[in-house]
């Protein structure tokens, strides 16, 4: 599976589940936002696209999509514990997860057979995005433990992670005023040993943040990371709120991608300042 042409092997399958009505792409506009010297795309979704969502989420309340999964949403065996799926409502072109076959719960732990199996995509598209929320205060949507790869989708804040940063060294970044670690990883490693690096590093960044297991499950906190880094924020709530306009946060707000509800929300929440989102989610650096 070293040689495999994932972006196309996804893309494959999502043209097919498109044609077969499986899959609903949602269309978003987008608009990029500069604010304290940081770049930030703010998207929302349109009306049709938010009226196909709230019909399709009221006929599947409560069902798990993943146990068992759609047939159409499937794009490749990764090992015997995992499985890459298409996300069945997309807003980024070639967006999949790594899923696992059996229940695990979203709140546990990551183990080895989670980062064996995303380092077997990662190796084979290296410009690739992953992500975690871990739990819904973290924002997950399901409870079925799944990691999100955004193979051809760049997000704007990862252009600012430091490029000398030591490998396996735990930093703070400049720009985030709020408790988190970055930790940098060697992408020229071959797939077990980065993935062997990459959960070494998942460690030191929750052994920094103060981040442990208690029965069984991990505090609430997001990844979002490349082959050459890794991000941790730790969540104390999932959205934020002016008291009139609210938004849910996951691990791409910390990439620099906000999504909102609707056009009539980008102005207030650009207003109320997007640091302020981060802040109001996060947990502060004392």
């Amino acid at each position: 599976m070293k040689n495999t042409d994932w972006t196309t092997e996804i893309r494959a399958a999502a043209q097919r589940a498109q044609a077969q009505g499986a899959m609903v792409p949602l269309v978003s506009e987008t608009r990029a936002v500069q604010q304290e010297g940081l770049d930030f795309l703010v998207a929302h979704l349109s009306s049709l696209s938010l009226k196909d969502l709230a019909k399709i989420l009221q006929q599947n309340s409560g069902a798990n999509p993943f146990l068992p999964y759609e047939a159409a949403m499937f794009v490749a065996n990764l090992s015997d514990t995992h499985v890459l799926l298409l996300n069945k409502f997309p807003i980024f072109p070639d967006h999949a997860m790594v899923v696992t076959r059996q229940f695990q719960p979203q709140t546990g732990p990551l183990e080895e057979a989670d980062f064996a199996a995303l380092a077997v995509l990662m190796e084979g598209i290296p410009d690739a995005v992953f992500m975690f929320n871990g739990g819904k205060t973290a924002g997950a949507s399901q409870p079925h433990r799944h990691l999100h790869i955004l193979p051809t989708h760049q997000l704007p804040l990862l252009a600012r992670l430091p490029a000398d940063q030591p490998v396996g060294q735990v930093r703070s970044l400049p720009f985030f005023g709020f408790l988190h670690a970055h930790v940098a990883l060697d992408p020229s490693l071959p797939g077990p040993a980065w993935a062997a690096q990459l959960a070494a590093a998942v460690q030191a960044a929750s052994t920094h943040c103060g981040l442990e297991p208690h029965m069984g499950e991990m505090p609430p906190y997001n990844l979002l990371g490349r082959r050459d880094g890794v991000l941790l924020v730790p969540r104390r709530r999932e959205h934020w709120s002016d008291g009139t306009h609210s938004i849910s946060v996951n691990a791409l707000n910390f990439g620099g991608w906000v999504g909102v509800r609707g056009p009539e929300q980008i102005e207030p929440v650009c207003r109320a300042g997007l640091r302020a989102t981060w802040e109001a989610v996060t947990q502060p650096l004392d």
